[in-house]
């Protein structure tokens, strides 16, 4: 029996009213750009096209997606979306999301991110992003991030491919009810913040290494939880900890945003300890590889084919909250939901190995300028697998979950995403409305 569930928020967002700038210059003003004619632009130098022509042709078109204005010869690019709306788990939601982007040099010289997102429930995420991809004359780039937030809806189902959801459990008219919130809890990270330094090896490699702090703080939602009657994996539930990560990335993608062709392969490791907080909290002591593919092909003008693959170890003394997260140089909610296995619940599966792939067909419905702003219309077509192990022995192709479906993405000025779909799992049918290119 399916089930539909239709999220009007996901990570935060939701569809609202777009801010437009006003101040956005024609595709043919990109000519009379002050720096272009000191000196040859970065944009022409950072994936070499057949020819000169061809050259400049593409440069034009790349910065007339995305400069908006421009201030003392510096191209900028500004996008936002104010949200507001009701959810009957967590009252009224409002916030903003803004990004700030300035465009000497391609992809970006830098990129200012931040979220903020508040509910009368208690709901909370703030998030600050900084990444300069090469800082000028010395060879190093720069990512910095500091997350508040309160989830008050995050999920634990109990380790395994095959674990149960009762429904009985959360129905009110059941004889075997429990709590509505029964395999919820809230998940406060106060603070998390990261730093990493990044590194151009040679020509599409890049490395990164990267510390940090957080501190997680897990309650239960309800009169009762099953992480609570069941027990946690490891014994683990929350904590301070102190984490290193080390990333090593082959990126050939055309765009970072929305690519169209190309690849990108991560590997990323990270660890994370209190050792020296042993005294006050459970001990965490836990690290993580994770191996991330993805690629796209261009099948025409307007048809890509775009597949990504994601496969994630987790060893040691796992604490509860690190197996609702897929990690990586951005985290997903998973094994399930929009960002991972799309059309099951967040968080459905969880375990020691994970695995999931997305399969996408993509078509350009659109674009258009509209208000001296670049709106571009996409339709996609989706199949995803995946599941879980609970060790790296164990893999195999049997037992995958599957689902399927289709949705659509408006991309403003070849930055801001805002993706909308419907997916078809084994327990349920699933929509969603969410801020962000998922890959």
């Amino acid at each position: 029996m399916h089930t539909l569930i239709w999220r009007p928020l996901l990570n935060g967002t939701c569809a609202a009213v777009l801010l437009v700038t006003g101040v956005a210059r024609a595709e043919q003003e990109v000519h009379a750009d002050s720096t272009a004619s000191r000196s040859p632009s970065p944009l022409l130098t950072a994936r070499a096209p057949r020819s000169a022509t061809a050259q400049t042709v593409e440069a034009v078109r790349w910065m007339s997606k995305r400069r908006q204005f421009t201030v003392a010869g510096i191209p900028y690019g500004v996008t936002g979306l104010p949200f507001i709306f009701f959810s009957p788990n967590t009252g009224w939601n409002y916030g903003i999301r803004l990004h700030l982007a300035d465009y000497r040099r391609r992809p970006y010289r830098y990129k200012l991110t931040l979220h903020v997102h508040r509910s009368s429930a208690g709901k909370l995420k703030n998030r600050f992003r900084l990444k300069v991809p090469r800082i000028s004359g010395t060879g190093f780039g720069l990512r910095f991030e500091f997350i508040r937030g309160r989830t008050l809806r995050t999920r634990y189902y109990g380790l395994g491919n095959n674990s149960e959801f009762n429904r009985d459990f959360v129905n009110d008219k059941s004889p075997d009810f429990k709590d509505a919130n029964y395999y919820y809890y809230v998940l406060e990270r106060d603070p998390r913040f990261l730093l990493s330094l990044l590194r151009e090896i040679y020509g599409s490699a890049s490395i990164s290494v990267g510390f940090g702090m957080e501190r997680i703080d897990v309650d239960q939602r309800g009169t009762a939880a099953f992480y609570l009657e069941k027990g946690t994996p490891d014994g683990v539930v929350d904590g301070f900890s102190g984490f290193a990560s080390a990333t090593l990335q082959w990126d050939t993608r055309d765009d970072e945003v929305v690519p169209r062709r190309g690849f990108y392969q991560e590997w990323s490791y990270e660890s994370a300890r209190n050792s020296l907080l042993g005294l006050f909290f459970e001990q965490i002591d836990f690290s993580r590889i994770t191996l991330t593919n993805a690629y796209y092909i261009p099948l025409g003008s307007r048809w890509n084919f775009s597949h990504r693959t994601v496969l994630e170890v987790l060893s040691g003394s796992v604490p509860l909250y690190a197996y609702g997260e897929i990690g990586g140089s951005r985290r997903v909610k998973g094994l399930g939901g929009n960002g991972s296995l799309r059309g099951f619940d967040t968080q459905r599966f969880t375990d020691d190995v994970r695995f999931f792939s997305n399969a996408e067909l993509r078509y350009q419905i659109y674009e258009i300028r509209l208000f001296r702003q670049h709106i571009e219309w996409q339709g996609m077509a989706f199949f995803d697998v995946g599941r879980v192990w609970a060790d790296l022995d164990q893999i195999g192709l049997s037992g995958m979950h599957r689902s399927g479906g289709g949705g659509m993405r408006i991309i403003w000025d070849a930055d801001f995403v805002i993706r909308m779909g419907m997916g078809i799992g084994g327990e349920q049918t699933d929509a969603w409305l969410s801020l962000g290119q998922n890959f």
